[in-house]
């Protein structure tokens, strides 16, 4: 593969400086898989180019939903098995017709030609058989059929005449000697025997389902040896290299097709947004571009880059060959018989058991799915399906593994040839060079076999509409890529198409756009595909502002049978400057260590003698959060406003804050109710004067930092003891508590007001305390708000005489 020019990535702004610019970057063949390829591939090297030429022979017939196996004659005629008619194909000279049809099979699934030119065709039905047409127009003859098996999955011929059969669902392999005789050569315990090859010698491996197992059986002595025990249920696929290298192939589909869909969380908002319009208009008409400034030349000498400005177009008028069209609804889908499900091998089980436990088995395979590897084979399991490669000292190594089913492989040229479902490509995997290539993709979902011919091209069999086409040595003469549609989540402008890759002399690359608000792109109302325009580093996107954006390329060859190749492509694009959001704002006491307040914890103990339970600490220093952000991703910056309500005008409290939080010490205000507006503003990084704003306010906070006013106290002396009279008046809250202390004591008696309840901002107090000695006493008054502000008041009492203990 020639190597891909080096071009400098850089987006040219050509709009007001301080917006950002975004990018939708493609450069992964994942990232390509996202859009439409048509007679375009997109390789493991992450490089869009055109696909081999494919020309369809077979391409919808009634009776064939899946064409299953191919062969190819001695006189060159070729072979098809299809289903689920139990019709057989023959192609010559490209010419399709039907050659038989098989009575009582549902399926032919394996197919083999002799040197003599007699053809052997394994079936799938209610009984599966191996058939053999001596010469075309010879009325099929059954050689083999058994009771104990629905499925011939595969055949294998050795040089002394032997027929092997792999079948399934009770997982028999037979042979069936030229006299007509046969016996069972192995029972493996498994439900299908997929797979089937032999060395041209005595060795025959089998791969199976659903333990994906891979076996070594001598067909001279019988013995048996599990090779690999593949991480994949089933081993649909096995070749053998000259080198006697085993390649084994799986095609595991997953289960659990459709997940549930998460559902995001939300979280809930706090405070409210502040009234006024936070529209802003969106300009439709793309600003004068000014021209980018000439670049140096990135690559000098790379062979064949993308130009820096278009060429005249010259081949626009080549004819498109279109790839194959299947109906993926076709009602006359395969009817196999059912798949038996996975289980454990039976132990012990040998040839020749009763006939009960042949009928068992039977039962147990009713009303079941068949292996992935016949027709309709669904999605890959999550990890994907692999080759592996095992040497004939045993080591396996990984030689491929994509998010595909392995339906089929061959050797080709010295490579291996991979037909895979799910995505319809071709692939070609070169172990020795650890290089993979996709040759070709196709419409239909699923290719299911191959058969590499003696002049260079490549027979394909699809599933879905039974098609079959040729995959040549040449590359299409079109192909078109049409990107995945573009959101760029609000209406916005256009930039440039940035182009990487490679355009050899003589062929053709040209881009075109639409752009649209509507999501799906197959709904009317997006703009017209632009003309087509030949590729260059940079191109201007043409189509009209919008919220989505849709590019296409189109690829033609050079005369010498070079294609053009994208390695990466990026589209800029800007959206209009939106206002910021603030999603959320809370208002609540600090946590700061220098905070006062707080309730008792290990670092503020309650003092001896007080009730945890009146014990209100004051907190004058609130912490202002916000939530915010700003859909440019501009960086914002927040200002801090404050109001008494009701009627007060907003003061600044504070401004130019990056951090969402503020700690807002409210011993700096009057005692009131206050509303706190953040204000979140994108101004920095937008030209002057075009910066967005949004605002949100607090829930009303009540600021009461003034302890409650403890009245004039009168005493005297009672029979009882000495009574105190005296009243509480708080300004902002309520009185919540009243305590008393005699002589400086630590220990605090709590005393109730004259209604026995703290409810309001004024309570009147009288209480009598008892047993105090004759003489003088100091007795200290406390009286706590609901914000836990305190007064404490002293005064001075003298006992004249005894005073009775209450």
């Amino acid at each position: 593969m020639k190597r891909l020019a080096l071009i400098l990535i850089c987006l040219l702004a050509t709009f007001a400086p301080g917006v950002t610019t975004s990018t939708w970057n493609q450069s992964t063949q994942d990232d390509f898989k996202k859009g439409v390829l048509d007679n375009v591939v997109a390789t493991n090297l992450g490089v869009l180019k055109l696909s081999r030429a494919v020309k369809t022979l077979l391409d919808q017939d009634p009776k064939i939903s899946s064409v299953n196996a191919l062969a190819q004659a001695p006189d060159g005629t070729i072979y098809a098995g299809t289903g689920p008619q139990g019709v057989l194909l023959k192609i010559k000279d490209r010419d399709v017709t039907r050659a038989a049809t098989i009575d009582g099979a549902t399926s032919l699934t394996s197919l083999i030609v002799e040197p003599s030119g007699r053809l052997l065709i394994g079936t799938a039905g209610d009984k599966g058989r191996v058939v053999a047409i001596d010469k075309p127009g010879d009325v099929p003859q059954t050689i083999f059929e058994n009771e104990e098996i629905q499925y011939v999955w595969a055949l294998a011929r050795t040089p002394d005449g032997n027929i092997y059969a792999a079948t399934g669902p009770t997982g028999k392999l037979f042979e069936i000697r030229p006299d007509g005789s046969h016996h069972l050569l192995l029972d493996t315990g498994e439900n299908n025997l997929l797979s089937l090859v032999s060395d041209g010698g005595d060795m025959l491996y089998v791969g199976t389902d659903p333990h994906g197992l891979i076996y070594r059986i001598n067909r001279k002595t019988k013995e048996s040896f599990v090779v690999y025990n593949a991480p994949e249920a089933e081993v649909g696929a096995l070749v053998l290299d000259k080198k006697g290298n085993l390649y084994a192939a799986t095609s595991e589909a997953r289960e659990d097709r459709f997940a549930p869909a998460q559902t995001p969380s939300v979280s809930q908002p706090h405070g409210r947004p502040e009234g006024g319009d936070t529209g802003v208009p969106i300009p439709s008409v793309n600003p004068h571009a000014p021209e980018p400034p000439k670049l140096p030349d990135p690559n000098p000498g790379e062979p064949h880059p993308i130009p820096k400005a278009p060429q005249e177009q010259t081949r626009l008028d080549r004819k498109y060959q279109h790839v194959i069209y299947l109906d993926q609804d076709d009602p006359n889908s395969p009817a196999l018989p059912p798949r038996p499900q996975p289980g454990p091998p039976a132990p012990g089980r040998q040839p020749g058991d009763g006939d009960q436990q042949q009928q068992q088995q039977m039962q147990q395979a009713t009303n079941r799915q068949p292996p992935v590897n016949a027709v309709n084979a669904g999605e890959p399991r999550p990890q994907g399906n692999a080759v592996y490669k095992i040497d004939h000292d045993g080591f396996v190594t990984e030689v491929f593994r994509q998010s595909v089913l392995v339906l089929g492989m061959v050797e080709h040229q010295g490579t291996l040839l991979l037909a895979t479902g799910s995505e319809g490509e071709i692939y070609q995997v070169n172990p020795a060079a650890d290089e993979t290539v996709v040759l070709a993709k196709v419409d239909a979902k699923q290719v299911t076999c191959l058969l590499p011919t003696a002049d260079g091209n490549v027979y394909m069999g699809m599933a879905n509409a039974g098609s079959i086409a040729v995959l040549s040595a040449g590359y299409a003469s079109r192909g078109v890529y049409t990107s995945p549609v573009l959101d760029a989540t609000q209406i916005s402008r256009f930039g440039k198409i940035h182009l990487r890759g490679t355009l050899p002399s003589g062929s053709t690359l040209t881009v075109s756009t639409r752009s649209g608000n509507l999501k799906e792109a197959t709904e009317k109302g997006w703009s017209p595909w632009t003309d087509e325009v030949p590729a260059a580093e940079y191109l201007s996107v043409k189509s009209p502002s919008a919220r989505f954006l849709q590019y296409r390329l189109t690829f033609a060859p050079s005369d010498d049978g070079q294609t053009p190749s994208v390695a990466e492509i990026s589209a800029a694009y800007q959206m209009p400057n939106l206002p910021p959001v603030v999603r959320s704002v809370r208002l609540g006491p600090s946590q700061s260590p220098d905070a006062a307040g707080g309730p008792p914890s290990p670092s503020n103990p309650p003092q001896p003698g007080e009730n945890d339970l009146r014990r209100v600490q004051p907190s004058p220093k609130q912490l202002i959060t916000w939530e915010a952000s700003d859909p440019n991703n501009d960086v914002l910056q927040y200002s801090l406003f404050f109001r008494r309500i009701p009627g007060g005008e907003w003061l600044p409290l504070k401004d130019h804050l990056t951090d969402p939080q503020f700690e807002w010490d409210t011993r700096t205000v009057a005692d009131g109710r206050y509303e706190v507006k953040v204000t979140a503003s994108d101004a920095n990084a937008n030209p002057a004067g075009e910066g967005k704003t949004a605002s949100r306010v607090t829930d009303p906070i009540l600021v009461d930092n003034t302890p409650p006013v403890i009245g004039e106290v009168h005493t005297k002396q009672t029979e009882t003891g000495v009574q105190l009279d005296f009243s509480l008046t708080d300004e902002t809250s309520t009185v919540a508590a009243c305590d008393y202390s005699v002589d400086s004591g630590r220990d605090w008696q709590m005393a109730l007001p004259v209604d026995k309840i703290f409810d309001s901002p004024e309570e009147t107090m009288s209480f009598s305390i008892a047993g105090l000695k004759p003489g003088q006493h100091q007795i200290t008054l406390r009286s706590t708000d609901a914000k836990g502000n305190q007064s404490f008041q002293t005064v001075f009492v003298t006992v004249k005489s005894p005073v009775a203990v209450k």
